[in-house]
């Protein structure tokens, strides 16, 4: 016979229940957590301004009409060119497109030299028939254009980026009025940095200095009066075995 009386609830215990499997805290996947969420704060950093300035443009053409086409046209173009070839050079700094075999040293240039053409930063590149792309191992050019945002963020007044060939190796060189290598930079770059330390600012060397272990390229910087020197050393290439990124923590 069924009962119809309604079920006493269980009493509730006071002990603290077990985790489930998979749900205690990782602090190694913490600190590349980090890694991650001060990377993706430095690209929107460097990209707020120009789509701030294409929403400006388009609520001047909102208001102006027809007297303000001109304005807002010129506005929107310059600021739409300026996300893009910025997107374009942190896709082959940071994304997995930079890594890949087919990317060459003119997109590399290319790249670079319309990243800066707003700057008051020069480039002086001589690797265009020096270096033929079919040698160089997969990562190398990232690992490049990465080193040479580098010297470009350091060039406070602007200046001149050299990269030139010098045997086995690449020298990336900036000269200018005023060459600074902010706080925690050259620490990054070499992997000293511990990742708690690491600011949007100081996230770029960091991933540049990981990159460069992950592909076997050895990276050295130098610096002098109103002068740096990025080194990297590269090798023919090899087939390059799948590993994860090294935890530089």
């Amino acid at each position: 016979m069924t009962s119809n009386a309604a079920e006493m609830p269980k009493p509730v215990s006071d002990a603290t229940p077990e985790p489930l499997a998979g749900t205690m805290p990782d602090p190694s996947i913490g600190l590349q957590v980090r890694v991650v969420e001060l990377l993706c704060s430095r690209i929107c950093h460097d990209l707020v301004s120009p789509v701030a300035a294409i929403a400006n443009g388009v609520e001047l053409l909102g208001e102006m009409g027809a007297d303000g086409l001109n304005d807002a046209l010129g506005l929107l173009g310059h600021s739409a060119r300026q996300a893009s070839v910025r997107l374009q050079a942190f896709r082959l700094c940071y994304g997995a497109g930079g890594s890949e075999s087919l990317v060459s040293g003119k997109m590399i240039y290319e790249a670079f030299l319309h990243f800066i053409e707003s700057d008051r930063v020069k480039l002086d590149w001589d690797l265009m028939n020096d270096v033929p792309d079919e040698d160089l191992n997969p990562g190398f050019f990232k690992i490049l254009l990465n080193a040479m945002l580098f010297a470009r963020e350091c060039l406070i007044r602007g200046g001149t980026v050299a990269v030139k060939k010098d045997g086995m190796t690449m020298r990336v060189t900036a000269t200018g009025e005023t060459v600074t290598i902010r706080e925690g930079m050259a620490e990054a770059l070499s992997g000293a940095l511990p990742v708690s330390q690491l600011t949007p600012k100081t996230v770029h060397p960091y991933v540049t200095h990981a990159f460069a272990r992950h592909f076997g390229f050895p990276l050295t910087l130098e610096a002098g009066e109103n002068t740096l020197t990025l080194t990297l050393t590269y090798t023919p290439a090899d087939p390059v075995a799948e590993t994860e990124l090294p935890d530089l923590a």
